[in-house]
């Protein structure tokens, strides 16, 4: 036997599409993409972490799921 055998790779096709694009994703794969991260803004609109909004929320659960205050009777026991 001769030396060792080269190991084959498998190869894409030569002809053919791989994949079809809109005139649309075509567009968008061509317009350099924002990372508001990297210069300083981070996300936009309601994306972005908004403490009040959390804060209400929160309160509005809390009304909710709580009584309502002066709904519990309040007794004095003495022995």
């Amino acid at each position: 036997m001769s030396g060792k055998r080269k190991k084959r790779t498998a190869r894409p096709a030569k002809t053919g599409a791989v994949w079809r694009q809109s005139a649309d994703e075509a567009t968008l794969a061509q317009n350099p993409r924002y990372n508001g991260f990297a210069c300083g803004h981070g996300a936009h609109g309601e994306r972005k972490f908004n403490r009040a909004k959390a804060n209400r929320a929160w309160k509005a659960q809390l009304r909710q799921e709580g009584a309502s205050r002066g709904s519990f009777p309040f007794y004095v026991l003495t022995a």
